[in-house]
């Protein structure tokens, strides 16, 4: 590990200087602006030697600080955003491979910072990136994600570029016949499976609806009720071995079934273990995982921790239409790597849910002030 200050003209130079000596796996740690007869920029960068870094920095919880050598594009609206599983974790390596590499990338990158904080340096910005820096935070960014994007872009005018090399939307593979949908409690789970039924159901497909919420008084009954009204079979199911039951029943004659969830602690291991249960039916099946975006970012980070047992697939924001910032959405996407399914911006069914491009999902995180409906 090794630790070192440069010092040249403007910024840019001094990250070629990083680039030469410390290699593009370099993490810039500080930036500051020099004052007197001949101004000067100082960068502090540190780098591990011990293993590579940063090569997927961008898709973890402590990203990358470093600009890449080439400004990326913001991808078009139109381009094709299909992904396996695989595919949404970020890479082609098997499940798991790609996981133990970023944790070990992870800690290295934790412990250049903790020896940078030991040695008394400060991370520091110029005017300019305080500036930006200052402009993400007031849109609830993660401190390192902003920090991240000030050493990557110019100003604001950048950001979108840099947002959509970050963001990927789900289209959902066709051999899928069941869905299920999973999230925190009140995160509007029912609601978006019937949302999601009814369009199924306009497409002209063949639709049947399952629940597992066996727990919550009147959970059976409200889904039992939008079933009834789309004139859809439903059924309720306690146990594994009944929920392998009723799809099997369904499947014979419908072409998608969505399963509703209980809505629970996502802390408590019991539930959870019962979620990854569920997983193994037999069926291709998509998991969604719905996270409201007028929660926290905290609660948002905890709660999709917690399912690191469950594959999920995608992710659905709910509650658009209540939230006031949008950057949680971007520090979740950046951490759990999944790509975006849909949006929820309202209460109506089935018209309240918008299926975005990844244009839309950039211009939503970037937005100040309320979702206007």
């Amino acid at each position: 590990m090794k630790i070192k200050k440069f010092r040249a003209r403007n910024f840019s130079e001094a990250l070629e200087a990083v680039r030469k000596e410390l290699s593009a796996e370099a993490v810039i740690l500080a930036s500051e602006d020099k004052g007197g007869v001949r101004p000067y920029v100082e960068v502090t960068a540190a780098v591990d030697y011990d293993g590579a870094v940063l090569r997927e920095a961008r898709r973890t919880d402590v990203p990358e600080m470093l600009p890449p050598s080439a400004p990326s594009s913001r991808r078009s609206a139109s381009a094709p955003a299909a992904l396996t599983r695989t595919e949404a974790a970020g890479g082609a390596a098997p499940d798991g491979v790609v996981g133990d590499d970023i944790k070990n990338e992870i800690r290295s990158l934790r412990a250049v910072i903790e020896e940078m904080r030991r040695s008394g340096h400060e991370i520091s910005l110029p005017a300019e990136k305080k500036a930006l820096f200052g402009y993400l935070r007031e849109r609830a960014f993660r401190e390192d994600l902003a920090l991240r994007a000030c050493g990557k872009v110019t100003g604001p005018e950048d950001l979108p570029g840099l947002l959509s090399a970050d963001i990927t939307v789900w289209e959902r593979p066709r051999a899928s016949r069941a869905v299920m949908v999973i999230g925190p409690t009140g995160v509007g789970k029912t609601t978006t499976v019937a949302k999601l039924s009814a369009l199924s159901l306009r497409e002209g497909k063949r639709v049947a609806i399952i629940t597992l919420d066996t727990y919550r008084i009147g959970a059976v009954e409200q889904m039992r009720i939008y079933a009834r009204i789309m004139g859809l079979p439903f059924a309720a199911a306690s146990t594994v071995a009944e929920l392998r039951e009723r799809l099997a029943e369904f499947l014979r004659s419908r072409d998608i079934v969505y399963i509703d969830t209980t809505g629970c602690n996502p802390r408590d291991t019991r539930y959870l273990d019962q979620l990854s249960a569920v997983c193994e039916v037999g069926v291709p099946l998509e998991v969604h995982m719905l996270m409201s975006a007028s929660s926290d970012d905290g609660f948002m980070a905890d709660a999709a921790g917690s399912y690191h047992k469950v594959p999920v697939d995608c992710i659905g924001f709910t509650k658009v239409d209540e939230a006031v910032r949008f950057g949680p959405l971007y520090n979740l996407i950046v951490t759990c790597r999944k790509p975006v399914a849909y949006l929820s911006v309202g209460q109506k069914v089935p018209d309240d849910i918008i299926f975005p491009t990844v244009d839309n999902v950039v211009d939503l995180i970037l937005r100040k002030g309320c979702y206007s409906c």
